[in-house]
């Protein structure tokens, strides 16, 4: 028998920075992306760059070596489209030619040293393809020949800059022989304040809700800020603290943080002066870790999939396709949610949980696809441990409790270990989850309603429509949710025609 099923398309991207070069292997999957094979080799290209701007030999085989064993990563995948990027240090090189030359004997494909511009502008796709975007947004990405910063409006790129101050050159040039001095840091601070001194007004207007940074250098400040301080928030006063203890070490040698790469360690006094002058120069005042990066920027681009109003609900359509849920199931349990969302919501101030109502009520359904008697458990289990892109980790976990506990009898530990101010709209988007469940309970071929929903501080009072026959069965699952309810601190009181329901 031919097999007629369509093979899944494979996207590779390369990212050839100046400190380190990154392989990422997708396959598309209903619509989206989804990752198989993530890589990184730390190659240090910008270290052999002399005065001449000329790369070393044993640099240029550094790379080389890399992207022999990229090379066997997916050389066994057919028709994989492949793109390879390079940026700063092949940028300046002028003998660069020889390495690309020298690359394309290993990979057939051709090689793009794509400007400062592109770079960032593709860091900023990648970031916009891994989780939602403010309305302004500032963006900053230390590589290690280059910083680049950008201005966007949501989803789209409006400025984009790209300034000479990189971890591996300022490492180089102010940090030498791994000495960590008050007077090297003053000094690559001073060349990092120039470099972003050229950027033009729009960057210091401060119209931006959301600042973000993003690759190695960022990301290891931030690992150790969670070390020193519990949790990964950038602010001017945490980074001078750091700058201090680095100085009271002395050498890179001396350095302790647990979670941060030897290899990276080195670098982290350069990447912390360049960030130091960002909070400085630009009127900065906290920044967040951002997952994507120029390599998803590459990837997306390349499998030309157009980017979503919201990157949330690109994530659940995705995973509704690919644990096979029923659309149009889940579409009239959504419907119902939401029809009762909107008699309750303002009364159990409930309308910034609105999203989040509607994907739990999308994906109730996912965990049939692994077994029907304990689906709701499976579910859960499935988004806990998912990547959802979009998502943070706060709102995946109440999303995954919010399916774990849509039917049968709730957890109430997992409830319970939540602080009050989140558990109580948690439990009272439950309810409603729960509710709409029932009211299409047997897959009928039209939804079942209520009359008239009140919300009280105590719980839900239900005026259930005419014929108390057709409903009998319906009645019989209330009067279960009346005790599940009450477990959960709600009180569900139910009425048919004007007069109270009863056990």
């Amino acid at each position: 028998m031919v097999n007629t099923q369509a093979q899944p398309r494979h996207f590779v991207a390369i990212d050839m920075g100046s400190n380190s070069f990154h392989l990422v292997i997708a396959r598309e999957q209903d619509g989206s992306l989804q990752v198989l094979h993530k890589e990184k080799q730390q190659v240090q290209l910008a270290q052999g760059l002399d005065e001449q701007a000329r790369l070393s030999q044993e640099a240029m085989d550094r790379g080389l070596d890399c992207l022999r064993d990229f090379n066997q990563r997916f050389s066994s995948l057919s028709q994989a489209q492949v793109r390879l990027v390079a940026t700063h240090t092949l940028r300046v090189a002028k003998n660069r030619d020889s390495f690309i030359e020298a690359a394309s004997a290993i990979m057939p494909y051709p090689v793009e040293v794509i400007s400062g511009h592109e770079e960032a502008r593709l860091i900023y796709n990648g970031i916009a393809q891994s989780q939602v975007l403010a309305k302004h947004n500032l963006v900053i990405d230390i590589g290690g020949g280059s910083t680049e910063v950008v201005l966007g409006q949501r989803n789209r790129p409006t400025h984009l800059s790209s300034l000479r101050c990189g971890c591996v050159s300022f490492n180089e040039r102010y940090f030498d022989a791994g000495r960590l001095t008050a007077d090297a840091f003053k000094a690559a601070q001073a060349a990092a304040d120039r470099q972003f001194s050229s950027l033009s007004k729009d960057y210091f207007s401060g119209d931006w809700q959301l600042t973000l940074g993003s690759s190695g250098s960022i990301k290891a400040i931030c690992e150790a800020l969670l070390e020193e301080h519990g949790d990964e928030v950038v602010t001017l006063a945490r980074l001078k603290r750091l700058r201090l203890k680095l100085i009271a070490w002395g050498h890179v040698s001396h350095i302790q943080f647990a979670n941060i790469d030897d290899k990276r360690t080195p670098l982290l006094a350069a990447g912390l002066a360049i960030l130091i002058s960002f909070f400085r120069r630009l009127p900065v005042t906290q920044l967040v870790f951002a997952q994507g990066a120029l390599r998803e920027g590459v990837l997306y681009e390349l499998a030309k999939i157009g980017q979503y109003q919201d990157i949330r609900l690109r994530t659940v359509d995705s995973i509704a396709r690919l644990y096979h849920v029923d659309p149009d199931h889940a579409a009239k349990v959504r419907d119902s949610a939401m029809a009762l969302f909107e008699q309750v919501a303002d009364a159990w101030q409930l309308r910034a949980h609105a999203r989040l109502l509607a994907y739990a009520a999308s994906l109730h359904e996912i965990g049939i696809h692994i077994n029907s008697k304990a689906a709701h458990k499976h579910g859960g289990y499935i988004i806990s441990n998912s990547d959802l892109p979009g998502f943070s980790q706060a709102l995946q976990q109440d999303l995954a409790l919010l399916i774990a506990n849509h039917c049968k009898k709730p957890n109430l530990a997992s409830l319970d270990e939540l602080p009050q101010p989140q558990r109580l709209p948690l439990v009272r988007l439950l309810c409603l989850l729960r509710l709409a469940v029932l009211l299409n309970l047997g897959r009928n071929a039209h939804s079942l309603t209520l009359d008239r929903v009140q919300a009280g501080s105590q719980g839900l009072n239900l005026t259930l429509p005419g014929n108390k026959r057709k409903l009998s069965l319906f009645l019989k699952d209330l009067h279960r949710e009346q005790k599940h309810m009450s477990s959960l601190g709600l009180e569900l009181s139910l009425n048919l025609q004007d007069k109270a329901l009863r056990d």
